[in-house]
């Protein structure tokens, strides 16, 4: 009678180790390797949509709105800044995308009035990725094309940047002047509601500190006859204290007083000029 083969355990056990192996020598290759079939989601680098960026020649300057048109290839950016352009300087606005930084196109501006800003982006890719609109501040005399590179760095304000991921896709239609200055009104008519609102709530919390430090001051006299000399000494001291906040808090409301009657007119003259533009 013929024999068959014996099968050793050592074989089989290292056969398993060897498959084993094998499978997570595939995996770490395969893992390892992705990003070279895989495209890698990249972090999004946009400026916000409302918030203040402080300029290196000390001006500050917010980006209202920045909108794209994929089908005519174009954007328009609206900007305000603090205060209008000084009349020693100009502002020069370029254009460049992530994947060319160096390659920077001009930027046409259709609109300008004191410290309001419109431009508009053309031929814009539909795969734009990410990009960023330069501004850079110079003499009027000069050229951004002739500026050495150090001086053109040192020309660069600021960039503001955005994402194909965020910006805001819509129709751009023609627009005049008057267009632009009411869609200007009604950005500071929106802005100076919410100082409105939050004058209003720092009011009412001042209002509040200043009936719980008189519940402190009252609280802490009550006590007085109770104490011994020196603790006497000590608690006059934190009524004295609380006293000099409690005044702190009052001139605080007194001047958010000032600054909310200040407000609500600007909010009147802001309506007046936005009926007489619809005239």
């Amino acid at each position: 009678m013929r024999r068959g083969k014996r099968k050793t355990l050592t074989r089989d056990w290292s056969r398993l180790y060897l498959g084993t192996g094998l499978f997570f020598l595939i995996g770490f290759l395969f893992f390892g390797f992705s990003s070279l079939f895989f495209d890698e989601e990249q972090p999004i680098n946009a400026t916000p949509v409302g918030e203040e960026k402080r300029l290196t020649n000390g001006q500050t300057v917010t980006l209202l709105n920045w909108s794209h048109d994929e089908e005519h290839k174009q954007m328009r950016v609206r900007l305000q800044f603090d205060q209008p352009q000084d009349y020693a300087t100009k502002l020069v606005t370029r254009v460049a995308y992530k994947e060319r930084p160096t390659d920077e196109q001009r930027v046409r501006v259709v609109y300008h009035q004191n410290e309001n800003y419109v431009f508009e982006i053309e031929n814009v890719p539909r795969d734009f990725y990410q990009l960023a609109l330069r501004l850079y501040v110079i003499k009027p005399q000069q050229s951004l094309e002739k500026l050495s590179a150090t001086k053109r760095e040192e020309a660069l304000s600021e960039s503001l940047y955005m994402d194909q991921r965020l910006v805001l896709k819509t129709s751009l239609s023609i627009q005049q002047a008057d267009d632009y200055a009411q869609l200007f009104l009604a950005d500071e008519h929106v802005q100076s509601q919410k100082r409105i609102k939050k004058m209003k709530r720092e009011q009412l919390a001042q209002a509040s500190l200043v009936q719980q430090i008189e519940q402190d001051i009252e609280t802490k006299q009550a006590t007085l006859p109770d104490l011994t000399l020196d603790e006497q000494v000590e608690r006059e001291d934190e009524i004295f204290n609380l006293k000099q906040d409690k005044e702190d808090a009052l001139l605080r409301q007194t001047e958010l007083k000032k600054q909310l009657t200040q407000e609500e007119k600007r909010q009147d003259q802001l309506r007046i000029k936005a009926r007489e533009l619809k005239w």
